[in-house]
């Protein structure tokens, strides 16, 4: 398998340490959420980051898809909202719901391009029969 992009990036000291970006040095904080006996002012944590990498990766498949189709659209929106929900004796696992928006089109063709890009995304991919995914409309 060619490989057509990587990235790095490494976390020191868990839910407390830091993540860094190797490619950009972008540099986060993590704390504990509050739900999880963290303190305020609360820094991001791994299922933010999720949130924000699944938003973005989809995003991008939906640009990706409008763009090779050379449809016209005047914006695009993905939200992302994770869910860290119990899994019996397992842990814990993952739920996502997904708000995407795309101005400019018709419901119906912008409902045809959000289940393209839900087949598309290497994220959607990646978690497809592990994490529930909703799409919301």
């Amino acid at each position: 398998m060619k490989t057509f992009l990587s990235r790095r990036a490494t976390v020191r000291g868990g839910r407390d340490g830091t993540v860094e970006a190797h490619t950009s040095k972008l540099v986060f904080p993590l704390s504990k959420p509050e739900e999880m006996g963290g303190k305020l002012p609360a820094k991001t944590n791994p299922e933010e980051l999720f949130a924000a990498g699944y938003a973005a990766c989809f995003a991008s498949s939906l640009e990706y898809l409008l763009n090779e189709a050379d449809v016209a659209y005047t914006d695009l929106e993905v939200t992302a909202s994770t869910a860290l929900v119990a899994d019996g004796a397992e842990g814990f696992k993952f739920a996502v719901t997904l708000t995407p928006r795309i101005a400019g089109l018709a419901p119906e063709e912008a409902e045809a391009y959000i289940e393209q890009a839900l087949a598309f995304c290497p994220y959607s991919k990646a978690i497809k029969g592990n994490v529930e995914v909703t799409i919301k409309k």
